[in-house]
């Protein structure tokens, strides 16, 4: 619509009770330019039924996450992942290298999509698990991955090695901080990483590498990580719950053509013809043993 210029010329739209007015809700093209320039942003789900319902579920998955991740050690040791082949399951601390070289310092519990909605063989989990699965199944609309995260309380420790998401989007819900950003342009160092504080009512979004070569780059996948959180929250143990969007197992990555906004491959570009599963088997290999080289992707 046109700005105060046009809109002083004329009296205003009635307000009168008997006129019905849609409720549309204002979005702001400072998401695109986040998509762009971050890759990041915070979703406000409060007021909104579907927003609620979720925020309420994912407070039942916090209290599933704490009672699966409090379980003895050799207990949970029963059902760890076959990194990097099935991800799915239970990672212990130190199982992976950050980017420094040392080990790092978050337990991880991964359900699949496909697992809890029964499509596929169930897999045996933890009791906090598999007597709430119609809980896991109700979350997993909105939901195909639950990670827990606990970090040690070393000052500025590195806990999580930084990555960009390899899926479409992610969607965060967590309390305690940790969670940093390398912002766009700069040099991947401690000093130029941000914190992204956690608000209440909202949950973080950021944008995936797929997303990132859908769109030719035009879309940003930040580099992120996650350190030991600061001040009174060290003492607590830091759990989120992550809601991963991806593609279908088996597709080929590619960007989208016949866009005006979209950029097409430039003369002698090639695209990466692997399938999903493929990149993410061989990028998960690399982030284990410390040897994928940090850098965002687009924007």
């Amino acid at each position: 619509m046109p700005t105060s210029k046009y809109f002083d010329q004329y009296p205003s739209f009635p307000s009168i009770p008997s006129i019905p007015v849609a409720d549309i809700p204002k979005i702001s093209l400072a998401l695109y330019d986040a998509c762009r320039q971050h890759g990041f942003m915070l979703l406000d789900l409060t007021g909104s039924t579907a927003g609620d319902a979720l925020l309420k579920d994912s407070e039942c998955m916090f209290d599933l996450l704490n009672a699966t991740l409090t379980l003895k050690q050799d207990i949970l040791e029963k059902y760890h992942c076959d990194h990097p082949q099935d991800l799915t399951g239970y990672k212990r601390e130190g199982f992976m290298k950050t980017e420094d070289g040392k080990p790092d310092a978050v337990g991880v519990y991964t359900l699949g999509q496909d697992d809890i909605l029964g499509t596929v063989t169930p897999r045996a989990h933890p009791e906090p698990i598999e007597s709430h699965r119609v809980e896991f199944r109700k979350f997993i609309t909105r939901a195909h991955l639950l990670s827990p995260v606990q970090l040690a309380n070393d000052d500025h420790r590195i806990n999580f090695v930084g990555h960009t998401d390899i899926g479409i989007i992610t969607l965060l819900f967590n309390v305690v901080g940790g969670l940093q950003v390398l912002p766009s342009g700069v040099e991947i160092v401690d000093a130029n990483w941000s914190y992204v504080r956690p608000q209440e009512g909202c949950s973080v979004i950021n944008i995936g590498d797929i997303l990132t070569e859908w769109t030719g780059g035009l879309l940003r996948s930040s580099l992120h990580r996650v350190v030991s959180p600061l001040g009174d929250q060290a003492q607590f143990p830091r759990r989120r719950v992550a809601y991963l969007v991806r593609a279908e197992k088996g597709a080929i990555v590619q960007r989208l053509r016949d866009s005006r906004v979209i950029s097409p491959l430039k003369e002698g570009e090639e695209e990466d013809k692997r399938t999903l599963d493929a990149k993410a088997a061989w990028r998960a290999h690399q982030i284990m043993n410390g040897n994928l080289k940090l850098q965002a992707k687009g924007g």
